[in-house]
């Protein structure tokens, strides 16, 4: 599903089988305002939506060396520790 940036709600881009992406959506509550998208582990597996979305939102290559990725208005927060630290700075855990 393509995520929408209407009400200027973030969005963590994840991987399948990835302990730290799993670490950072253990984080998140039903009440944390971010969309989340788990993309497959593999890139070959990505179905042609999955890649488009990727590189709309500028995330495809980082995606490539590390996830996961929260994406906020073009900003890019890359990594579980950075990506904890925006959610206890913005009160969201």
């Amino acid at each position: 599903m393509i995520p929408t940036t209407e009400g200027n709600k973030p969005i963590l881009f994840s991987l399948e089988h990835c302990i730290k992406c799993q670490q950072t959506k253990d984080l998140l509550t039903d009440t944390t305002p971010i969309h989340t998208v788990t993309l497959p582990h593999d890139f070959s597996a990505w179905s042609t939506e999955d890649l488009e979305v990727a590189k709309r939102y500028d995330v495809f290559e980082d995606l490539q060396r590390t996830a996961p990725i929260l994406w906020e208005n073009g900003i890019k927060i890359v990594g579980y520790l950075r990506i904890r630290k925006w959610l206890q700075d913005n009160h969201h855990i």
